[in-house]
């Protein structure tokens, strides 16, 4: 009973630092779709805009199957094509 106890222990200590770095993915997959939103409604429409779109929609889709690292990449794109970084 004991080993069980402490293989439980030893389990949920081992995978609280992945959980924690999925959360920071994770806001910085909001954080950088707010910034992404504001730059959109401040831009000229145009090509330009039409492909950052298409990066922020394609950065929202990954953050929502948590593929964060990959959603945020996208959204980087979209800032940079809107040159806001």
């Amino acid at each position: 009973m004991k080993f069980a106890f402490a293989l439980v222990a030893l389990t949920t200590l081992a995978l609280a630092p992945a959980a924690n770095a999925a959360d920071a993915r994770l806001t910085d997959c909001v954080h950088l779709s707010k910034q992404v939103s504001a730059a959109l409604e401040a831009a000229q429409p145009g090509t330009t805009t039409d492909a950052a779109r298409e990066q922020a929609s394609a950065g929202r889709s990954l953050c929502g199957s948590q593929m964060y690292a990959l959603g945020v990449a996208r959204y980087t794109k979209a800032l940079q094509l809107l040159g806001k970084s």
